[in-house]
């Protein structure tokens, strides 16, 4: 015969056991969730690290093509073929296990916005798609933006007209400092704007563009240029450079073509051996004579690239 007592201790035992299995899942789940949360918190360190050396890479990079670009010109031959050259040609090499690739191209290869002759920054705005009328307005009022007067060109724009358009930024009747400030001149819309910015700079002074330095598509903005002849030439001209020879001469011409004061756009990317990747974009102007340091005026992070890279050639670690 079972005593009462004996089944009330049976239940409360049972109690207890339910009670304690509880507490250690409660307690691994804890366990489980701290361990997953550390885990997470190496990974980011990891991935923080991994993009500061990336990072750091990319940065020297720059430096690395500046010096390059900047050693004192030798008189032996083979010498200064390997002197790096801004012509948009990669440099790429491994160091500390990051991979990286440089490169430079001259601004004069784009259109300055502010000294660019005006048949040549209208023909920009209607390869985008602008209807010629608008084109006219809107270099019109480019020009109204940056001369020192407030006489309103035919079809341009002064403080005037933007103040009765509402606008909250007004002309500044000074050069553009940097391409950004395009977006505030009347008749510029964002789409406008995306799809001329990347063809223009506000740093060669130049009335025109560097055909020897000008990728294909920025030489397709020149007017009147045969688009055939001029894709075989830029051919040609990145073969010879990718084999380190002379460009071939210029089979045409144009009262377009000019080159800058010596302003360039470096490009640096470094990827670990993880996958984390950085970008450095920045423009400077070198200096021409012995000692002078270089002036930057744009120092980014950069986005990777989408497309195909620049033809690259390796670097060397001297």
């Amino acid at each position: 015969m079972m005593c009462a007592g004996c089944t009330g201790s049976r239940a409360e035992r049972g109690v207890a056991l339910l009670m304690v299995l509880g507490l250690v899942i409660f307690l691994s789940i804890i366990a489980l969730s701290f361990s997953e949360s550390q885990r997470l918190s190496s990974q980011m360190s990891a991935n923080v690290l991994g993009v500061t050396r990336a990072q750091a890479a990319a940065d020297g990079a720059v430096h690395k093509m500046l010096y390059e670009m900047s050693r004192p010109r030798q008189s032996d031959t083979q010498t200064e073929e390997q002197r790096w050259k801004p012509n948009g040609l990669a440099y790429e090499w491994s160091e500390n296990g990051v991979a990286v690739s440089v490169s430079a191209r001259s601004e004069a290869a784009k259109i300055d916005v502010n000294f660019a002759a005006e048949a040549l920054l209208k023909n920009l705005f209607v390869s985008a798609g602008v209807e010629d009328g608008e084109a006219d307005s809107i270099v019109a009022a480019i020009r109204d933006w940056t001369d020192a007067d407030n006489l309103k060109r035919p079809n341009g724009a002064e403080i005037d007209d933007y103040r009765a358009a509402g606008k909250k930024v007004l002309p500044s009747n000074d050069f553009f400092v940097a391409v950004e400030e395009l977006q505030n001149v009347m008749g510029m819309t964002p789409q406008r704007y995306l799809a001329v910015a990347p063809f223009l700079t506000v740093h060669s002074r130049s009335a025109g563009i560097d055909p020897q330095t000008a990728t294909l598509e920025m030489l397709l903005k020149v007017p009147n240029l045969d688009p055939s002849q001029a894709a075989d030439w830029v051919a040609t001209r990145d073969a010879a450079i990718r084999d380190n020879l002379q460009p071939p001469p210029l089979p045409f011409s144009s009262p377009f073509f000019s080159t800058g004061i010596g302003a360039v756009r470096i490009r640096a990317e470094a990827t670990t051996a993880d996958g984390l990747s950085a970008v450095r974009d920045a423009t400077v102007r070198i200096g021409t004579q012995p000692g002078a340091r270089p002036q930057f005026y744009l120092w980014q992070r950069g986005s990777p690239r989408k497309t195909e890279p620049a033809p690259a050639v390796p670097g060397n670690n001297g």
